[in-house]
């Protein structure tokens, strides 16, 4: 079975989000489905979730577990490798080759593994199997992006045989992405096939809110331009059917296909983009406002809004 633990909370302290911000992204956290969300202790006294079922409390050290009887779960950075019951221990692995020293000492019954960004640059299969030799309980891995892979580790992580994942939406902290990892499994494991991920852009906002900076118009899944299409073939093929081109639907992540027209734009782009906002084609020039787009995507080195293509059309209505 696969676990999903969300640490997204647990990465914005430096950008000290307000209380509303906190509630509206913990709601919204809750209904994107990870099976558990990793707290601190200062945005759970802040926020105090109704349920805390799902939760995981990161607290400093761990005597501070007595004052949450009301949660069962806890993380906690310790010193060494002493169990404790309840408290899942987080270990720091910043290179392949401190992998040598795990489970030397006595180790505890769970342990999330963080760092290894760079895992995938070595033999990772044989460093998954240490890892899970050496540490006899629960591993749970939290890879970290230094080397811009950390979803794939995280994937592969699962594919050698781990059960559990540590993940952040957008990736915040330097982690996983959370949303590539759930549709990743959705589609390579069918992970949590009936789910819906409709409030990736609402989380995706919140989150701007905070952090005061967009996520790029390209970034996988959560993107605002990940369903802009232009190429003229490629617009023809995916009219006609979808799935060779995506792995999954736009609607599953509450986003919407969008053509956009530009320098690599063909007639049937030009067809398609004029249906899609509601004209009949047979009424338009499609060769000259072809040659017009083209001629003004090249002009801006960028493909056309809505609205300049829409003046384009204009003047070559028939």
């Amino acid at each position: 079975m696969i676990r999903i633990t969300d640490i997204t909370l647990s990465c914005l302290e430096a950008f000290h989000p307000s209380a509303t911000h906190l509630k509206q992204l913990y709601a919204l956290l809750e209904r994107i489905g990870s099976d558990f969300i990793e707290i601190p202790v200062a945005v759970y006294n802040s926020i105090r979730p109704a349920s805390p079922d799902r939760l995981i409390l990161r607290i400093t050290t761990p005597a501070e577990a007595v004052n949450y009887p009301e949660i069962s779960r806890f993380i906690c950075r310790q010193s060494g490798l002493e169990a404790s019951a309840g408290i899942m221990t987080e270990i720091r692995v910043n290179d392949i080759k401190e992998l040598t020293f795990i489970g030397r000492n006595t180790a505890p019954n769970d342990v999330r593994v963080m760092g290894l960004d760079d895992i995938l640059c070595h033999d990772y299969q044989k460093a998954f199997a240490r890892i899970r030799k050496n540490l006899k309980g629960s591993v749970q891995f939290c890879p970290e992006n230094a080397f811009y892979c950390a979803s794939a580790a995280a994937l592969e992580w699962v594919s050698a045989g781990g059960t559990d994942i540590a993940a952040s939406f957008g990736g915040i902290g330097g982690k996983a992405a959370l949303e590539e990892v759930l549709l990743a499994l959705r589609v390579i494991r069918r992970y949590k096939p009936n789910a819906s991920y409709e409030v990736f852009p609402e989380t995706a906002a919140v989150l701007e809110d905070i952090l005061q900076e967009k996520f790029e118009a390209r970034k996988a899944v959560i993107g605002r331009g990940v369903f802009d299409v232009e190429s003229g073939i490629h617009i023809d093929g995916i009219m006609k059917k979808p799935k060779m081109y995506e792995p999954f639907s736009p609607e599953l992540v509450g986003r919407s296909r969008k053509l956009v027209v530009g320098k690599h734009s063909g007639r049937k782009s030009i067809a398609a983009k004029l249906t899609e906002m509601g004209f009949l084609t047979g009424n338009f020039d499609i060769s000259r406002i072809l040659s017009q787009v083209r001629s003004k995507s090249v002009s801006k080195q960028s493909s056309l809004t809505d609205e300049e293509f829409f003046k384009i059309a204009e003047k070559y209505r028939l």
